[in-house]
């Protein structure tokens, strides 16, 4: 059951100092608050949710699944999978942990709503792998951030078209 995400980057094929970042940030810290599953119309605390027990044994999560507080029941049913032609099939049944509505879920602590404040707009010199926000320039308003990123990536265009 753990998460991961992946960053997709292209790999740099020149020196981090011969990239211009164009960065727009809403940070976490001061620009969402934390949310309950209410607020945030969550999909667990709405429809309720469900736990193969199987896979819970085998994480080692069962016992803190079924000590945490919520209502659920066990029940034996067949299991959604997908399919190798990406088609939506049924199957044989398991035992299953089903959890009702209306209550908080797992990921409740996770569960952020902005704040409303405006974001951050930065540009300054580098990649992700050196970009630095205390470094770079700050702007005010989106409209010069926009005019200055019209403006880079004309250079870049007259020089590519220069050959």
């Amino acid at each position: 059951m753990k998460i991961t995400q992946r960053i997709n980057r292209p790999i740099p094929r020149m020196a981090t100092n011969a990239y211009k970042t164009f960065r727009v940030a809403s940070p976490v810290a001061t620009h969402f608050r934390p949310a309950t599953c209410e607020e945030f119309d969550c999909t667990a605390f709405n429809n309720g949710w469900t736990y193969i027990k199987a896979e819970l044994e085998r994480e080692n999560l069962l016992y803190l699944v079924t000590h945490a507080g919520k209502r659920y029941r066990e029940m034996s049913m067949p299991v959604p999978f997908k399919s190798p032609e990406g088609t939506w099939e049924f199957g044989p049944e398991q035992l299953c942990l089903v959890f009702e509505p209306g209550q908080t879920c797992f990921q409740a602590r996770s569960h952020r709503l902005p704040l409303g404040r405006p974001e951050f707009y930065f540009a300054g010199r580098g990649d992700y792998r050196s970009f630095s926000p205390r470094a770079a320039q700050r702007f005010n308003r989106p409209d010069d951030w926009l005019d200055s990123f019209q403006n880079h990536m004309d250079k870049i265009k007259t020089e590519i078209q220069k050959g």
